[in-house]
């Protein structure tokens, strides 16, 4: 490509071409373009030479930077970013200056970027919105987080009262009705009660950043230990429904299953299954919980030997609010909080019917 067809692209793309000789004055190239002809002196031409120093005030700076470069260049370009002047109309121009080497030459490049500065300003307004935006969020999740503290406060002060009271009532003498009637009510507190932790705890989950997972080894979970622990404090209810429980480690895991994610929570996640799988056991029925190894993560599941799934509910039950076919669950926030957990710590989760009958609830955890 010859140079004067060149210094035409340059001309079109809005850039002015200088070049530095020897003595270190500069000299237009080509034509210039209509963006700078205001700026220049009026007798300025190609074969003339002028200080752009003292037109583009900013190269008062850039230019010692400049031939710096020029003196030991080896290559590549150098940038001054992008400055402002303003035109004897007011209007002002976006521009920016590169240096670079061509053959021999020394030439400087100064460009009128409005497009570019443009799309520039875009971003930073998107950006400004989207701050102003996630500070709102950030305001409105803190009111709602002291509502619902007021809220589940409100309920859990009667509620103590209420539980007390029906304590003290079943020292009393009873009639086989009335004892009935306090244990149907303390049932139904016991109920109330759970419903407030479920609430807590799906709400301090979905508030709860990704940076709450400790990085260290030394400090993750152990799945299998959790599982253990979830299942033996369960072993009462195991034993009034007549349902066995147990662990079942597959070959290929190392002796501690150390997972991301928070030990509290991962409990928790394992009760919510567990006492899930053994609410739709039948008398007799076996409750697994399983580990493989899937390359870098584990795939736990907790089986059961129910009914199982109705299909048309499995791609709503990790919802809010949503239960099984017979509504046997508690709140419905269970499983969304198995499912927020799993996912903000980088994993996934599901459901699937057997086979051979029954439920398997999975969800898979990197190792760590």
């Amino acid at each position: 490509m010859s140079s004067g067809i060149f210094a035409e692209l340059l001309f079109r793309q809005n850039i002015l071409i200088l070049e530095r000789d020897s003595r270190g004055v500069f000299r237009p190239l080509g034509r210039t373009p209509d963006w700078c002809s205001a700026l220049l002196p009026p007798d300025t031409a190609p074969a003339g030479s002028f200080a752009p120093e003292a037109i583009f005030s900013f190269l008062e700076y850039f230019l010692p930077e400049a031939g710096r470069f020029w003196a030991d260049a080896t290559g590549g370009e150098l940038r001054s970013g992008i400055w402002v002047e303003t035109n004897p109309d007011g209007i002002e121009l976006h521009l920016a200056a590169t240096a670079c080497v061509v053959g021999r030459k020394k030439i400087l490049l100064i460009r009128r970027l409005e497009q570019e500065f443009d799309q520039l300003q875009s971003v930073y307004q998107k950006g400004r919105e989207l701050l102003l935006t996630h500070e709102r969020l950030v305001a409105e999740t803190s009111k709602k987080e002291i509502l619902l503290h007021c809220i589940i406060h409100d309920l859990a002060g009667p509620l103590s009262g209420i539980t007390g009271t029906l304590q003290v009532l079943e020292g009393e003498e009873l009639t086989a009705q009335a004892a009935r009637l306090v244990e149907l009510g303390r049932r139904a507190a016991r109920q109330q009660s759970r419903l407030i932790d479920d609430l807590l705890a799906t709400f301090r989950a979905e508030t709860g950043a990704l940076d709450t997972i400790d990085p260290d080894p030394a400090h993750a979970p152990d799945a299998v230990t959790c599982a253990r622990d979830v299942l033996d404090s369960l072993l009462p209810a195991f034993a009034i429904r007549e349902v066995s429980g147990r662990v079942d480690v597959a070959r290929g895991l190392p002796e501690r299953v150390l997972v991301s994610g928070e030990k509290g929570r991962l409990e928790r996640i394992f009760h919510n299954l567990i006492q899930n799988a053994l609410r739709y056991s039948p008398a007799k029925g076996l409750v697994t919980v399983g580990f493989q190894r899937e390359d870098t993560a584990v795939r736990i599941t907790v089986e059961d030997q129910g009914e199982g799934v109705p299909p048309e509910i499995v791609p709503q039950l990790f919802q809010k609010f949503v239960r099984g076919g017979n509504n046997r669950g508690k709140s419905g926030l269970g499983l969304y909080f198995c499912r927020i957990s799993v996912e903000q710590w980088g994993g996934s989760i599901g459901c699937e019917r057997r086979p051979e009958g029954g439920t398997r609830f999975w969800f898979r955890l990197n190792l760590v």
